[in-house]
């Protein structure tokens, strides 16, 4: 396997592992399966180190590799591939997992004339199924990724540099810290079993942090705060290094450097740097017996440090995003921290040894740069390249193999049996076996003229008529299969015999590709009656790529020739979609084309209720809002549809969109406001209402139905959140400021205060 192979290999291998380890623990939490924070910490530690882990295994050589081929998912690049023999060269592995057809890009170029012709046996094609990836595409993603891992590797280093900048900035300029600071410290650290760490007071900073080699270091303000607040503050943070999280740190963000590309992997870092906060103060609260000096503490350092505090990425500091701190002093003052229950150490190694089990396994399900020989795939691809038209086509069965190759500008005649011009450096190139005999044709252009070069089983033949007559009976079947030239060719064949016999010659088509190509200009250049449209909806049903179906549907919907009531047969296909995303797109596209009510509507709105992804579902009830000139019809008829989300976070993200809409709307609000109260989290809750109050402007109507809205909302933190930014809004009602008071005597002391303070500018105004 060459360097290129390897490197292109590897790095699909690794996204794949990634994303089945980072899936499942992204899937796990958001099924709430791991509240406890132990296990959810070892879910993503797992996920992101065993994902490198088990990828590295699929390329460490074992003995006896030698003898067995890869049977895992075949990535062709065409340099692997005996373009004589038709035979697969495999890489030394291991792997015993799933074989996939798919796209590829153009095939391998005709082999010599002195290369024997072989038939690949039905085994020999049976075990090898795989999907084509062309040499520039793999040296091109493989050249990127490189460039990113060296660019973030690099990011990585000076982050560490400023880190090293730093401890060593604290022993040159820094000051140790008072006795009062290093007693609690000592105190702390016996408590936790750990050594004393070294305090340094340095006056750049902002924020307390932690950082490799148990330094602790502390802005100048920390020795100012009251006693408990200064407890706290040394709890967190040599709770951060009794649980090693410096070290931790460097080494997630490592891991996850070949991973740059990955959003889970961020994701996964996010995640583990949150929870080791959330860890650290709940430890920090037990040991003081209440958050609430550990959350006057963080409001401390966010009013020193301001949106962000200033410190390198590498740092383990006390208040770093004023997002996640907000989070943290709600949660310590509502008391719900996370829990400190430990796992048992049966159930830890259970899970590790399950992981491990995982982790070693997972070389099963590998992509590997192998040229598959598979049977019964049709592949056509299509490649521009300096303005030069390249289409290729290739199709293998039990009755043997055939590929069609084009370049440049190369014109047929109208029976499509034979080449008639040829561009500058165009060529043609046909390879066909059949019952045991492979026949090779390059068609090529030398001197203004066109030359033909014609190989029966390896030896070159002159282009005679027993040659005429086998490109005229193989030709014309390899043009229709591959969909090259479909709009030219569609449009003479309606020219010569009309819609039916188009849809006769799609009938013999064997691809999806072809079909929906040829489908594509039929839609676009024949208007169609009842029985022609049926003929047309039957082909479609036999299309099995749900690309290639929303393609075809895609154009039809968007003809100008269909008859009245066409279009809801059409979007009657609907069910033929396996994939969420193909239907959705296919909705999104054609959204500013369905009549806001009628039929065509009903219609589209049937098809939209078969998708089953929330996140799908969303982005269409989108497209719907941005039409031009949408009506309060179309908004309420928006809003009824997202009942249908079960995802807290796509409705929230749906109502957003929605909330300029609502305004002024006695019907449209109500809906809006149903919809708000589907939502069982306080949060998305809050967004909402927030988003809706912002949207403006605020009527009564619409603050009454907010604060109604409020009640439902049990954290007293979002409530008043919701309370204060609607005061800032809404009219100077006095029935409505009662209404307002009598929401904010539910909340405690300190957030009902803040809604009573948020009232004095009526008081201000009169």
């Amino acid at each position: 396997m060459s360097a290129i192979e390897l490197g292109f290999s590897f790095l699909l291998t690794l996204a794949l592992h990634a994303t089945v380890l980072l899936g499942a623990a992204w899937l796990l939490e958001r099924a709430g399966a791991l509240k406890h924070p132990g296990w959810a910490e070892l879910a993503w530690r797992t996920a992101l180190f065993g994902a490198l882990l088990s990828a590295s295994l699929e390329f460490v050589p074992l003995p006896g590799d030698a003898a067995h081929a890869n049977a895992g998912i075949g990535v062709g690049t065409g340099a692997g591939m005996d373009t004589g023999t038709g035979s697969a060269v495999a890489p030394s592995s291991t792997s015993a997992g799933m074989d996939v057809a798919g796209l590829a890009a153009e095939p391998p170029p005709l082999a010599s004339p002195e290369s024997p012709a072989r038939v690949p046996s039905l085994a020999t094609a049976a075990a090898r199924a795989g999907v084509e990836v062309p040499d520039l595409a793999a040296w091109l993603l493989t050249g990127l990724w490189l460039a990113g891992l060296l660019c973030c590797a690099l990011r990585l280093l000076v982050q560490v540099v400023g880190v090293h900048r730093l401890g060593r900035a604290a022993k040159q300029h820094g000051a140790e810290a008072g006795p009062g600071l290093s007693r609690t410290a000592r105190a702390l650290a016996d408590e936790l079993a750990i050594a004393p760490p070294r305090l340094c007071l340095l006056p750049q900073l902002q924020s307390p942090m932690v950082l490799p080699g148990a330094n602790v270091l502390l802005p100048p303000w920390s020795e100012t705060l009251p006693s408990p607040q200064q407890r706290a503050m040394l709890a967190h943070e040599l709770s951060h290094l009794q649980r090693r999280d410096p070290a931790w740190r460097i080494a997630q963000r490592v891991a996850a450097l070949p991973l740059f590309f990955h959003p889970l992997a961020r994701h996964a870092n996010r995640r583990l740097d949150a929870l080791a906060e959330d860890a650290c103060d709940a430890r920090a609260a037990q040991l003081l017996g209440s958050g609430r000096p550990l959350a006057e503490c963080l409001a401390a350092c966010l009013s020193h440090a301001g949106a962000r505090a200033g410190q390198p990425a590498l740092a383990v500091a006390m208040a770093g995003d004023a997002g996640a701190v907000v989070r943290r002093v709600r949660n310590l003052l509502e008391n719900t921290t996370m829990s400190l229950r430990p796992l048992s150490p049966r159930l830890r190694r259970t899970a590790l040894a399950l992981a491990v089990v995982a982790i070693v396994a997972l070389p099963g399900l590998a992509i590997t740069t192998v040229a598959s020989e598979g049977f019964g795939d049709r592949i056509m691809s299509r490649l521009e390249l300096d303005g030069r038209q390249n289409h290729s086509y290739r199709s293998r069965s039990l009755t043997g193999e055939e590929s069609l190759r084009l370049s440049g500008d190369v014109t047929l005649n109208d029976t499509d049996t034979n080449v008639v011009h040829l561009g500058k450096g165009a060529h043609l190139e046909v390879d066909q076996t059949r019952d045991g005999v492979r026949r090779q044709l390059h068609v090529f252009g030398k001197d203004g003229v066109i030359q033909r070069r014609y190989w029966r089983n390896g030896d070159e033949r002159p282009f005679d008529d027993e040659a005429r007559q086998w490109l005229a009976a193989a030709l014309p079947a390899m043009v229709r299969n591959s969909g090259i030239n479909a709009d030219a060719r569609g449009k003479r064949i309606l020219q010569r015999g009309g819609a039916n016999a188009l849809m006769a010659d799609i009938a013999q088509m064997q691809t999806d590709h072809a079909r929906a190509s040829y489908l594509r200009v039929l839609y676009a250049n024949a208007t169609l009656d009842q029985a022609q449209l049926q003929q047309s909806l039957e082909i479609a049903r036999d299309i099995d790529s749900d690309f290639e179906l929303r393609r075809a549907l895609q154009s039809a919907l968007s003809s100008t020739r269909l008859a009245p009531g066409h279009r809801e047969q059409l979007l009657g296909l609907a069910g033929e979609f396996s994939s969420d995303f193909e239907l959705a797109e296919l909705l999104m596209a054609i959204a500013d084309e369905v009549p806001a009510s009628g039929p065509a509507q009903d219609a589209w709105q049937q098809a939209l209720s078969r998708i089953s992804s929330d996140f799908e579902h969303r982005r269409v009830l989108e497209a719907l809002l941005a039409r031009p000139g949408i009506t309060p019809d179309g908004v309420q008829a928006v809003l009824e549809s997202a009942a249908r989300l079960g995802s807290d976070f796509e409705l929230r993200s749906l109502l957003e969109k929605t909330a300029r809409h609502a305004g002024g709307h006695p019907a449209v609000l109500a809906t809006y406001m149903a919809r708000t109260g589907e939502l069982s989290s306080d949060f998305e809750s809050r967004q909402a209402l927030s988003a809706l109050i912002q949207a403006g402007p605020v009527d009564v109507a619409t603050a009454n139905a907010v604060l109604d809205a409020v009640g439902g909302v049990s954290s007293d933190f979002e409530a008043g959140e919701v309370l204060r930014e609607l005061a800032a809004r809404m009219p100077a009602d006095q029935t409505l400021v009662n209404r307002y008071r009598a929401a904010a005597r539910g909340l405690g002391d300190h957030e009902r205060g803040q809604a009573e303070k948020a009232l004095d500018r009526f008081a201000i105004a009169g």
